[in-house]
């Protein structure tokens, strides 16, 4: 942390040894002498800042922040909307500290604020705010700030980075949908509503409901034999009953659903669509289930109902945005040890790169990783870090967790993997540092993915209605097979609709002409992928609801009740 001259300083140096230059060439002892008196006083003004390292050295200013509850019900904070950052910053030294710029740092996801300063006296406590904004869903880390310091004339400046993390929980957008009325356009037949209401059946079981006319097809022993005496016509009784629905969504967490900028991909639109129809069912007295897959399932929840089965909903959900495991990211071991690496060189202030590389012969390879650039990493230092840093932050996690216990604890590997590398995966997930998802898998491993996730739900009990919210991948890689499973899972189930982000309308409106071009013709090569699978699933009943950012749950449940009633007669 050494002063550095800022703009203004570096002006006046130059304006200095341009006057002693120009005194020098034309042997002018005025001009020469006043480039001299200039650099004299950068040069007292620059000794006259220098404590200001000092205290920094010796730690006399410290940095706190935290971020309030949100305008959401529970106190959540929302996609969109926007929350307050407090840092407070207090000096213990003798001297006043002016902070010029306060820059923060986080995940790619937050809209995080610039251009905050403050002046903080001695031996006070200044407290600063500034707005942020959360562009997509998920657990999003704040990792540090950077604090530039100068002095009173603006000529010099110092920085230092302040390391803090504080991950918060960010839940998605929540839409206008209101238990089971909200759902009710959903279905064409009265026995299709959802929750615990009362539905209209013929039977000998329930609560009467009315006794009316008997009409052509009414089976005669619903006849109301006393009414029927009483007015001299036939009389049949009408019954409810209630009825529960259990709902399970499938959702695609593939690559192709993540390529957009934050908060405007499909999985943002997927993870906003689920998690507002789980809580229009779950408000409604119905029970929701979830299941998450790629090229294998990735996570399920089982059917339940209540708030809390919400709040375990959406932590699923979010969960999607943090995925670490093996076979699902693409990075090999050395660039994962080289991420971990950087992150607690910047963070941690520890650094485990080897300066010279051992002999050949020598055992210490075997502890030893190299990364993408040929740099060498001693992995038991770092596992022992991260083993550390791991404790300390289950134990702080402890009292308030942020996030389920699986959370904390749980990180896929392949049998043969290294335990090490799921350590540093599981930190990864833990301090917000972001790992690349993979783009894409061999061919037909969607499919099977695909194929795993409907079979698990045909076995794993009755749903009576059923929503894949995917971009419908997985259905051309294996069309046989995916076959088989969604029309054996159609057939268990009374309702199974399919809801496809269209990926075009994710994307950036182009800004040239070749954009234009190039943008059209994907988007009309997405357009016959997607009519394609669209024609396939509505031969086994299950209608397509082509969805964009712009629609909301409440105009896909109309279009669901339109589509519901083709697919029928399709069918």
């Amino acid at each position: 942390m050494i002063p550095m001259p800022a703009r203004r300083g570096r002006l006046i140096l130059a304006a200095a040894a341009l006057f002693l230059v120009v005194g020098a060439i034309y042997t002018s002892a005025p001009i020469a002498a006043l480039g001299g008196v200039v650099l004299s006083a950068l040069m007292t003004a620059y000794l006259g800042f220098f404590p200001t390292a000092i205290l920094l050295r010796r730690r006399k200013i410290e940095l706190s922040w935290w971020v309030p509850p949100g305008d959401q019900p529970g106190g959540a904070l929302g996609v969109d909307r926007p929350f307050h950052v407090h840092i407070a910053l207090r000096n213990h030294g003798a001297r006043v500290l002016r902070v010029l710029e306060i820059e923060l740092f986080g995940t790619s996801a937050l809209e995080l604020p610039r251009g905050l300063e403050a002046s903080v006296p001695p031996g006070v406590q200044v407290e600063v705010a500034g707005e942020t904004r959360a562009r997509s869903a998920g657990y999003q880390v704040l990792h540090g700030a950077v604090l530039t310091f100068g002095d009173a004339l603006g000529l010099f400046e110092v920085r230092a980075y302040f390391p803090n993390p504080i991950a918060i929980k960010v839940f998605p957008r929540r839409a206008g949908l209101r238990g089971a009325a909200a759902l009710a356009s959903a279905g064409g037949a009265m026995h299709e509503r959802v929750g615990v209401h009362q539905v209209r059946r013929r039977g000998l079981a329930g609560e009467l409901r009315e006794i009316r006319d008997h009409t052509h097809g009414d089976p005669f022993k619903f006849i109301a034999w006393k009414a029927t005496a009483r007015r001299q016509r036939l009389m049949v009784r009408d019954l409810e009953t209630e009825i529960v629905v259990t709902h399970q969504i499938l959702l695609d967490i593939a690559g192709s659903m993540r390529h957009a900028s934050p908060g405007r991909s499909k999985l943002d639109y997927a993870i906003d669509t689920a998690s507002a129809l789980a809580r229009a069912a779950l408000e409604g007295g119905d029970r929701v289930g979830l299941v998450t897959f790629d090229a294998r399932v990735y996570s399920e929840l089982k059917p339940s109902d209540g708030h809390h089965h919400y709040l375990k909903l959406v932590d699923r959900l979010l969960e999607t945005h943090n995925v670490v495991d093996e076979d699902l990211t693409d990075l090999t071991n050395g660039e994962l040890v080289s991420a971990v690496a950087r992150y607690l060189a910047h963070q941690e202030a520890v650094d485990v790169r080897l300066r010279r590389a051992p002999p050949l012969d020598d055992p210490a390879w075997e502890r030893i990783q190299a990364g993408p650039n040929g740099e060498l990493y001693d992995v038991a230092a770092l596992n022992k870090v991260v083993q550390s840093l791991l404790k300390s932050m289950g134990q702080a996690a402890a009292g308030r967790p942020l996030a389920p216990a699986w959370w904390w604890t749980r990180v896929p590997i392949a049998p043969d993997s290294d335990p090490g590398m799921a350590r540093l995966r599981l930190f990864c997930r833990l301090r917000g540092i972001e790992l690349p998802y993979r783009p894409q898998h061999p061919h037909g491993r969607r499919g099977a993915g695909l194929v795993e996730a409907a079979r698990r739900l045909s076995t794993g009990g009755r749903a009576d209605v059923v929503i894949l919210i995917s971009d419908l991948g997985g259905i051309l890689e294996s069309p046989d097979q995916a076959a088989s499973a969604l029309a054996q899972l159609r057939r268990g189930a009374q309702r199974v609709v399919a809801i496809a982000p269209f990926g075009p309308a994710f994307l950036a409106p182009p800004l040239t002409q070749a954009g234009s071009h190039v943008a059209s013709v994907l988007a009309r090569d997405e357009t016959d992928l997607l009519e394609q699978a669209r024609r396939m699933l509505l031969r086994w009943g299950i209608p397509v609801l082509r969805a964009g950012p712009d629609d909301s749950p409440a105009l896909l449940l109309g279009r669901m009740g339109r589509q519901g009633a083709l697919a029928r007669r399709v069918a």
